[in-house]
């Protein structure tokens, strides 16, 4: 499970999670998306 609390998400965070994968595999793919995005905007 992720929660990203942002100045939009600051009262009720985001809760991103993914079935069977455990929590650890789930955050890091989330981590790359996040990381692909912020490279494309740069």
């Amino acid at each position: 499970i992720v929660v990203l609390t942002t100045d939009r998400y600051a009262t009720l965070p985001m809760v991103i999670k993914g079935p069977g994968a455990g929590a650890q595999v789930t955050a890091g793919g989330v981590f790359a998306d996040i990381v692909r995005i912020a490279r494309t905007l740069v």
